[in-house]
């Protein structure tokens, strides 16, 4: 909860801060973007096999304390070279503890549902707190940010120990990827396309109207959705329907965006998103703890995906808004995205019959995460 509430208050105001305080152009900021996710994606492969290989919670925790170092230096970042560095590490050290994370929850008996109903809820809080924070000046949002890892990293060191058999996984390992390929694929088809919106979507609030504070509340109002949907809702359905739900809504939900005229109907439509986000991303992890023994690699490749989205949807959003400048066709072109992921997983998304075995082995010694 906490380190998702010191994540997306960061993602929320960095762009503001490039934008209104260090005088960046908009392409900058979606190479700012970019390069944060291409560094996450990175060491989500990375650490997402890690995992599997030494321990969930090593991982987890190593990947905390990098996280809360280089997050405080937010704090000093003072022009936009430097602050494009630090979005780097910042990238890199986020991806190294969400799969073994997913992984740890779905081995401790946890619904998919509920564990990523923690994260939406500190993504709702971290945003609505960051933004009452930087009511006067942006840096005490990033403050937010390190004290939100803190929390999180006191309450890793006090994670129970669960026993299993260690796993081998290849340096590629490619029957993973290949039994996971749909859910993969609909998921970077999606999100990429989203993240084309992200990119650029606290400058489109702020444009509509929208303070540090009132951006902290439509933030939050999207999660406190996820929440409700996630807890209530998602254990209920199977992956598979889950993950179309959440494309199908996805689509519904960015032509939402183009009608808005105010921020006022912005909140209203952050409940649509909440709901198709919680469908789609419950599905996903759904979809890659069940299916497979190797679970911290396809949790951590599902990462990779995210990640890499953020590299894909930054590029899309600067080659749109420089044809068609505004943001309503990047919003016509996520819509349109979703709709295609939508039917490539509902003619591949079927489920197979495979093993969970094919490129992993089980280690006979026991091992404790």
């Amino acid at each position: 909860m906490m380190a998702g509430a010191a994540v997306l208050s960061s993602f929320t105001y960095v762009p503001i801060l490039a934008r209104e305080v260090l005088g960046a152009e908009e392409i900058l900021i979606t190479l700012l973007v970019g390069g944060y996710a291409t560094a996450a994606f990175i060491s989500s492969y990375i650490f997402g096999r890690a995992g599997d290989i030494y321990g969930r919670k090593i991982v987890i925790r190593l990947g905390l304390i990098a996280a809360l170092v280089s997050f405080g230096l937010l704090l000093i970042a003072r022009d936009f070279q430097t602050l494009f560095i630090i979005r780097l590490m910042n990238g890199f050290c986020v991806g190294v503890y969400p799969g073994a994370l997913a992984a740890y929850a779905y081995e401790s008996d946890m619904k998919m549902g509920r564990f990523a109903s923690w994260g939406a809820l500190g993504w709702g809080s971290g945003t609505l707190l960051a933004g009452y924070a930087a009511g006067t000046t942006i840096y005490p949002a990033f403050l937010m940010s390190t004290i939100f890892f803190v929390i999180a990293l006191l309450s890793a060191m006090t994670l129970p120990t669960i026993e299993r058999a260690p796993i081998k996984v290849s340096w590629f390992p490619v029957e993973t990827f290949k039994r996971n390929m749909p859910v993969y694929l609909a998921v970077f088809i999606r999100h990429s396309s989203a993240f084309a919106i992200w990119t650029l979507w606290p400058l489109f609030l702020f444009d509509l109207g929208a303070d540090s504070f009132f951006i902290g509340v439509i933030q939050a109002t999207n999660a406190v959705a996820q929440v409700v949907f996630m807890v209530t809702f998602t254990d209920k359905l199977d992956c598979r329907r889950l993950v179309l739900l959440g494309l199908l809504s996805s689509a519904i939900t960015f032509i939402s965006f183009t009608l808005a005229v105010d921020v006022f109907q912005i909140v209203l439509s952050q409940i649509l998103l909440g709901f198709s986000w919680a469908t789609l991303y419950v599905g996903a992890l759904k979809y890659v703890t069940e299916r497979n023994v190797e679970r911290s690699t396809a949790s951590g490749l599902l990462q990779s995906v995210l990640s890499i989205s953020g590299v894909v949807g930054p590029i899309m959003a600067a080659i749109i808004y420089t044809i068609w400048p505004g943001y309503e066709p990047i919003m016509f072109y996520a819509a349109l995205m979703s709709l295609l992921a939508l039917a490539i997983f509902a003619i591949n998304g079927r489920e197979k019959q495979e093993s969970a075995y094919s490129e992993t082995q089980i280690v006979p010694a026991g091992e404790l995460t």
